[in-house]
This record gives C-alpha cells, structure tokens and sequence, in this order.
C-alpha cells in the first residue's frame, strides 16, 4: 500500500507511513487496508482537498521529500557560513638548489653550533683527602646569555630554510645575502669565542679545577666553520684591494 502523502510503498495492515508518518484511517468495511490520514506533525499547510487528501503549495517541502533550493537547506557547491582562510605566504616548493654551497655550510655548521651549547663546556674536579670528585656543566648552564647565540642560529636556519622554500621570499631584507651571512655568522663567532674563554672561576678553593669539554671545542670550530666561508672572501679581496693602493 502506497501512501498518498508521499508515496512511500507501506506494509498492508500498516497503521501509520514508515517514511512521514502519515496515519491510515480504516476503510469501509469490505475493503482491507487503511487510507491515509495526516500524522501527529504534519499537518494540511493549506487545507484539506476533496476526497481526504490534503494539497500543498507549489514548491513547498512536503514530508519525506527534499526539494532542494529551499532556504536554510544545504546546496551542494555552496560555500558554508565561513568562508575558506586563504593564506598570504605563497606555496613552499622546497628544493635546495636554490642554496649554494656556501649557504648549506652554513646552515649545517649553525645547526652543530645550536646543539653543542647543551653539550658540556667546562669539567670541574675536586679532590680532597683522597677522593675525586667530577662534574661538567654545559655553555648555557654556566653562560645563561649564550641562549642568544641559539635565537641567533635559528634565525640564520630559517632565513636559510625560506631561500630554499620559496624562490623569491615572501618578506623584504633591506641588505644583500652575503651582508646577512657575514653579520649572523661574525656575531655568532663572537659569542661562542667569549662563552669559550670566560671560564666559571674555582673561587680559590684548594684543590678544585676547571678544564673546557668537548662541548666547547666542537661549538668553535662549528662557528669557526660557518663563519670562514662568509667572512675570509670578503676580508681577502680587501686586503688585497689596500695591498694594490
């Protein structure tokens, strides 16, 4: 049996529509079966037509079925009620053939540089009545300024890491690359050299002593490193250019 709301094939004897809801009224005795009468929630929108059956307007939503272009309804290929964020940094397409040599030396000797300030720098032993005693501590431990040298470096890595991203860079530096390379790498030279030399002080204690650690040797000669490439180029044409004068 078919409702005649929304057509829906029902079961016989079934008593309301499974689709809307639409209740059945018994017919005449001799049939079998039920008519349709409208459920509790949906009721006639314009009235009840001749013969029991109830009209709707043209283009209204009737139970059970979508009528799409009905306002508040979801319309497939429609934006939603936010718009999609579209981002102002071009696409990274990242290939490190736009880096030279020089500037992966870099990169690398600043990244070794980074990590070895949480490497052990300075060694301190202590010996007193026949027993040793041995601690380290590491550059940012003993120098709590040398975390300047790691904002440093990472700035240096990512300015490297955007000339590899992007072709052209979504930001503007007033100096040329090489100005930038010598002024990140000199400075970071400068305070690995300073953090290397001031070593903790024994505070005259009788039979305590300080040595450097492996820390400290590996952050200078990383430092050594990614600045050498940079600086003695620039620094060579110089003195020859006053040699020439």
């Amino acid at each position: 049996m078919n409702c005649s709301n929304c057509q829906t094939a029902n079961d016989p004897g079934a008593a309301f529509c499974a689709n809307c809801g639409t209740r059945f009224a018994p017919v005449p005795a001799g049939a079998s079966g039920y008519t349709t009468q409208p459920g509790p929630g949906y009721g006639p929108p314009s009235g009840e037509a001749p013969g029991g059956q109830y009209s709707y307007p043209q283009g209204q939503y009737q139970p059970g079925q979508y009528q799409p272009g009905q306002p508040g309804q979801y319309q497939p290929g429609q934006p939603g009620p936010f718009g999609q964020r579209m981002s102002a940094l071009p696409p990274v397409n990242f290939d490190l053939t736009r880096v030279s040599t020089v500037d992966k030396v870099v990169a690398g000797a600043t990244l070794v540089t980074m990590i070895s300030l949480w490497l052990p720098w300075f060694s301190g032993k202590y010996s007193a009545l026949g027993v040793t005693s041995t601690g380290s501590v590491s550059g940012t431990g003993d120098h709590h300024w040398l975390w300047l040298e790691f904002l440093l470096a990472l700035v240096l890595l990512a300015y490297l890491g955007a000339r590899a991203a992007w072709e052209r860079l979504p930001f503007r530096i007033p100096v040329a690359h090489e100005t930038v390379l010598i002024a990140g790498t000199g400075l970071q030279f400068l305070l690995i050299v300073i953090g290397f030399f001031a070593m903790p002080s024994t505070s005259g204690l009788a039979g305590f002593s300080i040595s450097w650690d492996f820390g400290a040797f590996l952050a200078l000669i990383a430092s050594v490193v990614a600045a050498a490439p940079v600086i003695y180029p620039p620094a060579k044409a110089y003195l020859d250019a006053r040699r020439a004068a």
